[in-house]
């Protein structure tokens, strides 16, 4: 689960690096700390499966850091876990602040689906995620919320 957060933070970034130049958008590049909470909205899977996810998403919020100041080349991360998977973003900029987009993903074994909206304002920023996801013995939707800062240039 850190690693789809991740992954669906940095593909809206990247979308929005593809769409609009830095100094079109209000988002500061360097170190960020993003906090998320994360609730899950449906599971269908096996009675153990579920009481493991839902004991799961009991945890406490998750917070990621994370230098962001080159987004073109931020989700070069981690490849061989995306071994086999594609995937395919739409989005659309509201304003300079506000970006909607949609990811969906396929590998051998999975599929998931991204609905979300990004808000920047500068040095903070908001994230509203719907996430999809289906193995073979499994589909779990999860709602994910994360508030960010920037917290300084990266070292």
């Amino acid at each position: 689960m850190t690693h789809l957060i991740t992954k669906v933070m940095l593909t809206g970034l990247i979308v929005a690096s593809t769409h609009l130049h830095a100094e079109n958008y209000d988002f500061k590049p360097g170190l960020w700390e993003t906090i998320w909470k994360s609730e899950i909205v449906e599971i269908d899977a096996p009675p153990e499966m579920e009481k493991m996810m839902r004991s799961m998403a009991k945890r406490p919020d998750y917070t990621e850091t994370e230098c962001i100041n080159d987004i073109a080349s931020a989700f070069d991360l981690e490849p061989e876990e995306n071994e086999g998977e594609e995937c395919q973003t739409n989005s659309n900029w509201i304003s300079a602040n506000k970006m909607v987009f949609e990811t969906s993903c396929t590998s051998p074994d999975s599929a998931s689906k991204t609905v979300g909206e990004m808000h920047f304002n500068g040095k903070t920023s908001t994230s509203m995620l719907e996430v999809t996801i289906s193995e073979e013995s499994m589909k779990i939707k999860s709602k994910l919320v994360g508030n960010g800062k920037y917290i300084g240039a990266c070292d």
